[in-house]
């Protein structure tokens, strides 16, 4: 019968080997060294001395060492199998192949089932692409140890069990045999440890093959459990650290990297973990010299050499010598692709990543990658004469290609444009529609360029490019290349790209305050450049809305109370698909006051050092939980709890919301429940609105000789007296209602409008008032306000009304102008000059908003000034 378990010499009873080893497994590298020394130095020391010791050199990156011992107790132990196994996995591991095969095969000679030996001729297989004899080889080990099972010979040395793993994985993952992956945590990993509860190694099997899978939690119990055996198990502390970096979070991924590299300083694959930490800070210099000092140890490791690959490309030199090295020991080099891919895509280099995506799956269809549109991406960069080339490319390949065909016909029509470049930006525009716009854009970009500087700290590499569309169908091909950009789209930005259709688009004019979009879309600049493109889109949007410096959601609290009664309201797992819901314009107005308010909060409890910590954390690459956890000190859950809890307070309780009811269930209702006066006043309303006053009367009547002031039943009637023409009548049931309740905001806005039509100024504008103080107010609120002091020629509430209104109507151009008009006539130059620049923000040809200007101007001597803007408009 076939001898099933790799033959081990036993130590002599006089040495305590098994001390030793556990010494080793337990980390104390030095000391059990120290033991293996002492043996070695005897006479005839037995192989077990020879392998301890090299392990405890190897464990401390002393391979030199390593092998010297093995080769020693190969003069003694000629042809030894395990001695010969143990210097090829050492030989492999140092890149040394062919002086590895030679051992491995040697070793198989001797003993056909050495598993170490044969894990080790199987890996160079894989390695060199010969995958076929590789995965002849893998189901060698898997069908042993079935065979063995079955004959009733189970394999229990936790090491050999540790190679049937490793060879059963990779079985899973060539075969698509997703179940053995279970089975190898479940029964390998498991049994290794019941026979060796020091066999750490078992522990990191389980923690790789969970990371694989992407188990987060499950790995990170594996490798403390392996840690807690061995806190100096350097796979372990590297697997943590991987694991790290999937979270984003490469500051702990680069203290277990040092971790590491303190017990080996050179473990290749604490090398490479250390350097892509440094790569995901940029430090691009130190992230080559670590991957230089892997390869010195093994110059075959193609995840070694993708980085080094990766680092050239970001260093701008040419990757062609790195990938003849590669394919000359490699026929099939997919991992290498893969993993260049992968740093590249960390990196943001996307078309990069595509590219080497696409050769992984070539070479290896079992690694596939994304693909995207080269051309397209760097159109949406702004890196205009690349992407030409690129996109006449595909078009020659595929000319029924819709987007590109449009990018192309967008950069023919932004051929004839005009360009003004200043300091930090590049503007194009219809120089016919668009010049002075242009030029007040040059003027507004570098004073708004330099406000962001000293808020974030932060300056854009390069040029930002500025493009005014001069046709709605060119904004739309200009940002996604189709048609079918929302028209309430005003701008878009990619990082260096800023787009916005002309006012007079279309040679129509539809004015917006470009002014506050350019803020909105020059802050997604400066957030996506300063985090390398890490930041979510919610605090990036969130701080964008902030930027406008308007009140645009004051009218969206209703929608927001409802949901959070709902308990629909976007949390920050959710709130990223709000944005781009266009078929649902109520979810993405909800996302962008959402992630407004998420801004306001934290700016309120943190304050802007707070947004600062938190875009920090971010371009680190953490993930939101550990961003808020390090710049904020809260947990994910304390976050959105507190969350919840400011933006009620900022929407305020509102009237409750009523679900809505028919009128058969309505009198359903009401004959069920025929002493509930709010279903009889909603029943009166329903008959009121149906020509129905009889009915109506008769319900709110009773309701009311019941419930004094009862809101919805004095509305009621209050409308069928007025339907009567006793506006008298009318009056006194809602003065009385609201005499009883007086925050009322139905009640409230009923008597104001009564009073308004009735010419009763005093009261209606201190009822308006009254609805004004209950928080945000409706439009119609302010509107009204605005001319009732107007006509009671009171100019300072007149004037805050004005204000309110501009800032919650930010292409409100008649307020500005008014507001402008009225402090000039007040004889402030300065509020004058302000009001007045907002009006040419929302249309800088309006003559009578210059006109304002350059009179504030030159009234506060600011001649210069006035005259070169005047010279714009020449």
């Amino acid at each position: 019968m076939l001898l099933l378990l790799p033959l081990l010499l036993v130590a002599p009873p006089q040495v305590d080997y098994p001390a030793l080893k556990q010494r080793l497994q337990r980390g104390n590298y030095a000391e059990a060294r120290a033991g293996f020394e002492a043996i070695l130095a005897e006479k005839q020391p037995p192989v077990v001395a020879f392998v301890g010791c090299a392990q405890c050199r190897r464990a401390e990156g002393d391979y030199t060492q390593a092998l010297e011992t093995l080769d020693a107790g190969l003069k003694l132990h000629t042809a030894d199998p395990t001695l010969l196994a143990q210097r090829a996995d050492l030989l492999y591991f140092l890149g040394q192949w062919e002086a590895a095969v030679k051992d491995a095969e040697a070793a198989l000679q001797k003993q056909p089932n050495q598993f170490l030996a044969r894990w080790t001729r199987t890996r160079i297989l894989r390695d060199k692409g010969e995958l076929a004899a590789a995965d002849k080889e893998v189901r060698w080990f898997v069908r042993t140890y079935t065979e063995a099972s079955a004959a009733g010979q189970d394999i229990t040395d936790p090491e050999s069990l540790l190679l049937i793993g490793l060879a059963g994985a990779e079985n899973a993952r060539w075969n698509n045999k997703p179940q053995q992956f279970q089975f190898i945590l479940q029964e390998i990993c498991e049994d290794a440890l019941k026979a060796n509860p020091d066999f750490w190694q078992a522990e990191n099997l389980a923690g790789r093959l969970l990371l694989e899978k992407h188990n987060r939690a499950e790995a990170a119990a594996a490798f403390d459990k392996a840690l807690k055996i061995n806190p100096r198990a350097v796979e372990a502390l590297v697997g943590k650290g991987l694991l790290a970096l999937e979270e984003l979070d490469p500051a702990t991924a680069g203290r277990l990297a040092d971790q590491a590299l303190k017990v080996n300083p050179k473990h290749p694959e604490a090398l490479r973990l250390k350097a892509d930490v440094r790569l995901a800070e940029g430090d691009l210099a130190a992230a080559e010299r670590l991957v230089l000092a892997a390869k010195l140890i093994n110059p075959r490791e193609e995840p070694t050499l993708a980085r080094l690959a990766a680092v050239q490309h970001l260093l701008r030199k040419p990757l062609t010598a790195i990938i003849a090295e590669v394919e000359a020991f490699c026929t099939k080099p997919g991992v290498f692709y893969l993993e260049l891919a992968q740093v590249l895509l960390a990196r943001k280099q996307y078309a990069q990543a595509e590219e080497y995506f696409k050769k992984a799956v070539e070479v290896r269809p079992d690694l596939s990658a994304a693909r995207a549109g080269l051309g397209l991406l760097l159109l949406q960069l702004g890196r205009e004469p690349e992407a030409q080339v690129q996109l006449e490319a595909a078009y020659k390949a595929d000319p029924f290609h819709v987007r590109v065909s449009n990018a192309l016909r967008v950069l023919k029509h932004l051929a004839g444009y005009a360009t003004r470049e200043t300091e930090h930006f590049v503007i194009k525009y219809d120089a016919q529609a668009d010049r002075v716009l242009g030029a007040w854009l040059a003027d507004y970009l570098e004073q708004v360029h330099a406000e962001y500087g000293r808020l974030y700290g932060f300056t854009p590499p390069g040029k930002v490019l500025v493009e005014v569309m001069a046709t709605r169908e060119m904004f739309s091909g200009r940002v996604i290349a189709l048609r079918g950009l929302p028209g309430a789209a005003q701008g878009a930005s990619t990082g260096p790209l800023v787009v916005l259709p002309s006012p007079r688009a279309d040679g129509q004019t539809r004015n917006y305050n470009w002014a506050a979009v350019i803020r909105h879309e020059l802050t997604h600049v400066f957030n996506l450049m300063q985090t390398d493109y890490l930041v979510p889109i919610w605090l990036t949007e969130g701080l964008a809305v902030a930027a406008e410096r308007t009140s645009r959601f004051d009218t969206n609290l209703a929608l927001l109370r409802d949901r959070l009664a709902d308990g629909t309201a976007f949390h920050l797992d959710t709130i990223a698909a709000g944005y781009h819901n266009f078929a649902n314009p109520a979810e993405v107005l909800l996302a962008y006051h959402q992630g407004w308010l998420y801004v306001e909060y934290i700016r309120q409890g943190h304050g802007p050092e707070g947004i600062a910590r938190l875009l920090a954390a971010y371009r680190t690459g953490l993930d939101t939980p550990a961003a808020l956890r390090q710049a904020l000190g809260v947990s994910l859950d304390e976050f959105e709890l507190g969350y919840r809890k400011f933006v009620r307070g900022r929407v305020g309780t509102g009237p409750p919301r009523q679900r809505p009811m028919t009128l058969a269930e309505l009198e359903a209702a009401h004959k069920t429940q025929p002493d509930d006066p709010d279903l009889a006043a909603r029943l009166a309303e329903e008959y009121l609105r149906r020509s129905k006053p009889t009915e109506a009367r008769k319900l709110v009547e009773a309701v009311l000789a019941r419930h004094k002031g009862h809101p919805g039943a004095a509305l009621v009637k209050a409308r069928l007296l007025q339907r009567d023409k006793d506006g008298a009548g009318a009056r006194a049931v809602l003065e009385e209602a609201v005499q009883a309740n007086p925050d009322n905001p139905r009640l409230l806005t009923a008597l104001a409008r009564l009073y308004t039509q009735t010419n009763e100024r005093d009261r209606a504008i201190q009822t308006w008032e009254s609805l004004r103080k209950l928080g945000p107010p409706e439009t119609e609120v302010l509107e009204t306000l605005e001319k009732l002091y107007a006509a009671a020629n009171r100019p300072l509430p007149h004037v805050e009304v004005l204000a309110e209104l501009a800032a919650r109507q930010p292409d409100n151009l008649a307020v500005r102008l008014q507001l402008a008009q009225l402090h000039q006539a007040n004889g402030s130059p300065e509020k004058t000059e302000y009001w007045a620049r907002e009006a040419l923000f929302v249309d800088v040809g309006n003559s009578d908003a210059r006109e304002l200007l350059l009179t504030a101007l030159r009234a506060q001597k600011k001649d210069a000034e006035a005259a070169r803007i005047d010279g714009w408009y020449k």
